[in-house]
């Protein structure tokens, strides 16, 4: 396993800005967020930017800082990957 990657996975597990559903509860549930990202989440009506296969995520942090008009959302497979944007995210409120 990867440096530090439990630590990161850990890390990933608490922050708030983290969702993680395993793929059979999202079939078998669906995801309780659908069509409730402005009101649930960013509470306001930006439109929402999403960004699939986003990595560590500083494609998308660096959005998200030059367009605060908009919502971004950054979607990766792999979660110790997005720890790096997941952290930048959290440290930056």
């Amino acid at each position: 396993m990867g440096k530090n990657k439990l630590k990161k996975f850990s890390e990933v597990e608490q922050m708030k800005c983290v969702f993680q559903y395993p793929f059979r509860v999202l079939e078998e549930q669906g995801f309780p967020m659908r069509g409730q990202w402005n009101c649930e989440y960013f509470h306001n009506d930006n439109p929402i930017v999403l960004e699939l296969g986003c990595g560590k995520g500083e494609y998308t942090v660096g959005l998200a800082e030059r367009f605060p008009d908009k919502n971004f959302i950054g979607i990766d497979i792999k979660g110790a990957r997005i720890w790096s944007g997941a952290r930048q995210v959290t440290d930056r409120n």
